[in-house]
């Protein structure tokens, strides 16, 4: 029974229907307390007493709830009301990935953004042994001018320890237009599986159809999921270029061996791929009117909290490269120690025998293993003598338990493509960028002390910070550790990775990376010629004091590579020393040489919102344009270079500067 406008139920007060489908009603309700609606997910009467769906919908909400991710919609709460389960989830009114290409309002551009977005989302799922397993255009919800897209419905997601119980009724609870060939014919499905289904849905937006979209109805679109080779999208629109006709052939391959083993690697070629297009932006024709399935549980409706500026943890990549790629997910690390290897997929003659069993019933049930990440591409190690600032070490062999020490070292590793056994950060912990690069179990450790690391078992301990010869022999008597390059007088985060780098003989892969992002500061810039000669400075608030970030510091050196004039007031960082940062005891004196932006990074006691609460009055009397920053992530960013902190800032703070830079 549909709930009519103005009912309650759990004290949620019922304002309209978003949609409904087989597993019940989705609405717009208010909230008992809170000024602000929710999307209420309610179960129907007759499913709820039904004893394998209601465990299936309270599995749906206890793992939606623990997934906590700026490309996933948050559970808020889950309850029963007269017979009937419910979810309470975030709702705000947007659209959708397969509204918009309904609508002829996507572009080969806006499909891959969209892609690398819900790339993230599954990524960080998978790595939590969770699957998806309805991915579709149709659950990528855009929030406005696809400033934070979600991948939305996780209610047919499953812990892979518990998919077999789950799925004794054998149905693929999947749309078939987007279904994996081994969950088609039966055979167990991992993470893999939603990476094809993510290309499927990529080729759809591209070209506005469907795989296998040809008449015969649902039978041969499965049949030609099992048996037929991937589609060109070139076929359908011929500007596409040549090279994406690759990654759909290879998101979209029959034996899941044979795909990216990770939906950012997809996302990653798929950006590549179109870089080989020219400038132009071209619009995927709207297709064809037909009927369109309603809203309802298991297709939901937009229901996501608005753009939160800066959550993202990785923005997509100008320049990506094309060439192999490490089959150890996005980004690429060793294999976490728990997950074992996934039965070996079945020959393509079995699954062909498979296919009319399967399709008989039109889908076979699909249980779930676990799975291993493979590196099959490794080059070997050269085996290396380096000096460093406080001596030498000689690696005979790869390291295979590495504690990263000094500021900026884990995000080198990671961003290299190694998981560290241990990474030591600041007592506030790992920024949200860094933490979601960790793909395995890693400790974290608030100091440097000998004892906790030695807790790791490193073999390897990289410490690039500037630490005393004292400090590295303490270190040096757990593990062989390794300093900073000796003479090192400019020390970037370039320099930084070059030498983790070498220490690793990861040199191309360093070097290609710093390419990498010289290539997107350099694409940004084109973007926004706006920034291009407009002074700027960057103030730090804390607790302890304010303080202005010096001409040669981290973030001066990013906002310069925008096209910024990083100005300096010789008055101020005279007295720094060297250091980046100069103390301001007055911030009056800030306003004596007035710049055209001010950036006030926040992290005092009473910041948030974005709001001038707490400061000083000199912050209100200045006349340029101030940006107030009191994302931690984006501030970190700011003061510890790195590849994927500069990653989190084209995103987390340009879309910032964008909006208020005129």
């Amino acid at each position: 029974m549909v709930l009519p406008a103005g009912s309650t139920i759990s004290g949620y007060v019922i304002e309209d229907i978003l949609g409904s489908g087989g597993m019940g009603t989705v609405y717009r309700a208010r909230h008992p307390v809170l000024p602000r609606f929710d999307a209420l997910k309610v179960l129907s009467s007759e499913l709820s007493r039904d004893e394998h769906f209601r465990a299936r919908f309270d599995r749906e909400a206890e793992l939606a709830a623990t997934l906590d991710h700026p490309n996933i919609v948050t559970v808020y709460n889950r309850g029963e009301a007269d017979g009937q389960v419910w979810i309470a989830m975030q709702y705000v009114a947007g659209s959708d990935a397969e509204r918009e290409l309904a609508g002829g309002r996507m572009t080969p551009q806006r499909a891959v953004h969209i892609t690398s977005e819900v790339a993230k989302a599954l990524d960080y799922a998978h790595r939590r042994n969770l699957l998806h397993r309805d991915v579709k255009p149709a659950n990528f919800l855009l929030a406005t001018d696809d400033e934070r897209i979600f991948l939305a419905d996780f209610g047919i997601a499953r812990a892979l320890d518990d998919a077999v119980n789950l799925t004794q009724t054998g149905t693929v609870m999947a749309t078939i237009a987007y279904a994996a060939p081994e969950t088609l014919a039966g055979e167990p499905a991992d993470h893999r599986a939603d990476i094809y289904s993510l290309g499927c849905s990529l080729y759809r937006m591209l070209t506005g159809t469907s795989p296998f979209s040809a008449s015969g109805g649902m039978a041969a679109v499965a049949a030609a999921h099992l048996m037929a080779p991937p589609p060109r999208p070139t076929d359908v629109v011929a500007t596409l270029p040549a090279a994406m006709d690759n990654v759909i052939a290879k998101a979209m391959a029959k034996e899941p061996a044979h795909r990216y083993q990770s939906a950012g690697d997809l996302a990653r070629a798929a950006a590549a791929a179109l870089d080989e297009t020219t400038a132009e932006v071209r619009v995927t024709p709207a297709p064809a009117p037909g009927p369109r399935q309603p809203w309802g549980p298991e297709n939901s409706p937009p229901h996501w909290s608005g753009p939160h500026p800066g959550t993202g943890p990785y923005p997509p990549r100008p320049g990506w490269s094309t060439g192999p790629t490490p089959a150890t997910g996005w980004p690429t690390g060793a294999a976490p120690a728990a997950f074992s290897p996934r039965p070996t997929p079945a020959p393509r003659r079995r699954r062909t025998a498979l296919a009319a069993a399967a399709l008989a019933v039109l889908v076979a049930g699909g249980g779930v293993g676990t799975w291993m990440f493979t590196r099959e591409d490794t080059p070997a190690y050269t085996a290396q003598t380096v000096a460093h600032e406080h001596g030498e070490a000689t690696l005979s062999a790869p390291p295979n338990a590495i504690v990263t020490a000094g500021p900026g070292d884990g995000d080198a590793v990671l961003s290299l493509g190694m998981q560290p056994a241990a990474i030591v950060t600041s007592p506030g912990g790992l920024p949200s960028w860094e933490k979601d690069l960790i793909t395995g179990n890693t400790q974290i450790l608030t100091s440097a002390d000998p004892a906790q690391i030695a807790a790791a078992n490193p073999d390897l301990i990289i410490d690039t910070g500037q630490i005393d010869a004292a400090a590295y022999r303490s270190l040096a008597e757990v593990a062989t550790t390794i300093t900073r390059a000796p003479n090192a007088d400019e020390w970037t985060w370039q320099t930084q990775l070059k030498w983790v780098g070498r220490i690793l003989d990861r040199n191309d892969q360093a070097q290609q990376l710093i390419d990498d992002a010289a290539q997107a500061q350099a694409k940004l810039r084109t973007e926004h010629p706006v920034f291009d000669g407009k002074s700027i400075e960057v103030v730090f608030v804390t607790d302890d004091g304010i303080t202005v970030a010096t001409p040669r510091s981290p973030a001066a050196q990013y906002l310069q590579g925008l096209g910024f004039r990083y100005l300096d007031k010789p008055a101020i960082t005279a007295a720094a020393d060297g250091s980046d940062t100069a103390s301001i005891p007055d911030p009056e004196q800030l306003n004596t040489i007035p710049t055209d932006v001010r950036i006030v990074a926040r992290t005092d006691a009473t910041a948030g919102g974005g709001s001038y609460n707490g400061l000083p009055a000199p912050f209100t009397k200045y006349r340029g344009t101030t940006i107030i920053v009191d994302d931690t992530a984006a501030i970190a960013a700011l003061q510890v270079p790195g590849y994927a902190a500069n990653n989190y800032l084209n995103t987390a703070l340009v879309n910032a500067l964008s909006r208020q830079i005129r």
